[in-house]
């Protein structure tokens, strides 16, 4: 420690410290989103009638700790699942569910569940040729061959696909 003589001597000028801005800090902000979510999660779990609109403040949450990284050049990577047309259903689906409540997720799943049911009833199976080039292709109802992929996908540029 300096006692006062030594202090006044040197200009009466206080060593240099760094003091470094906390709120700017990633680890900090990401404990405050966590703290809020926590929160949010605790009076959902207590009420879960009351509470249940919260769930648009934790997609909020989500959204505020992606910026939070971002912001501080953390990259994130986009995930490698595909997303299917169920996966699109069942959004929209939650999303209903958000703006009509618990009877608006009923009729949302029940929704999902009849698409679901449809497109595994409603599929008709496809015979896929091989031609001697090693061009894929299918017929159709007027019996016409289409250029397809291996999933029987019409190709682009096919002029019988019109």
């Amino acid at each position: 420690m300096v006692d006062e003589h030594e202090f006044f001597e040197s200009g009466g000028r206080p060593e240099s410290v760094n003091v470094a801005n906390e709120q700017n800090d990633l680890s900090v902000k990401m404990k405050n989103i966590r703290d809020e979510m926590m929160a949010t999660i605790a009076l959902m779990i207590h009420d879960p009638h009351k509470h249940g609109h919260e769930i648009d403040g934790l997609r909020r949450d989500i959204i505020r700790l992606a910026t939070a990284m971002m912001e501080h050049g953390v990259r994130l990577e986009v995930p490698k699942k595909e997303r299917t047309a169920e996966d699109v259903v069942k959004e929209a689906a939650g999303e209903l569910g958000s703006m009509y409540g618990a009877k608006g997720v009923v009729a949302g799943l029940s929704f999902i569940n009849r698409v679901r049911e449809n497109i595994t009833t409603n599929r008709e199976e496809l015979v896929i040729y091989e031609d001697e080039t090693g061009g894929l292709y299918y017929i159709d109802e007027d019996g016409s061959e289409i250029d397809c992929d291996e999933d029987g996908n019409p190709t682009e540029g096919d002029e019988d696909n019109d």
